[in-house]
């Protein structure tokens, strides 16, 4: 079934030295762009206390019938190195009867069939 979802993910690195320029904020960006590509990505980046602080905000189409599924979606296809970065995920998957497939496939997603 379609659904849309509404996903923020916080990520959260110490140890960012002074002069020392952050970069997880781009390197997050690209990860998600490369899993979720059809995503509007929305990115919020902070330094506090010498730790680099990155909130993505994302929202779009996807085939998912529950948070559950996309933790579990999430948890097959997320680098193992970036678990250790998350600092919180909220995720928010609303079902969509109306959506229509024609939009899941032109993102590369395809609706799974009972």
């Amino acid at each position: 079934m379609a659904c849309e979802y509404n996903i923020d993910i916080c990520f959260a690195r110490p140890g960012l030295d002074l002069g020392e320029p952050a970069l997880l904020g781009r390197e997050a960006g690209e990860l998600l762009k490369s899993l979720l590509p059809g995503a509007i990505l929305y990115m919020e980046e902070v330094e506090e206390e010498g730790h680099e602080v990155v909130i993505a905000r994302l929202n779009g189409l996807a085939a998912w019938a529950s948070e559950e599924q996309f933790l579990d979606w999430l948890d097959r296809r997320l680098p193992e190195s970036w678990w250790m970065w998350i600092a919180g995920i909220k995720a928010e998957v609303i079902l969509k009867e109306d959506a229509g497939p024609c939009r899941l496939r032109k993102r590369g997603i395809q609706r799974e069939r009972a």
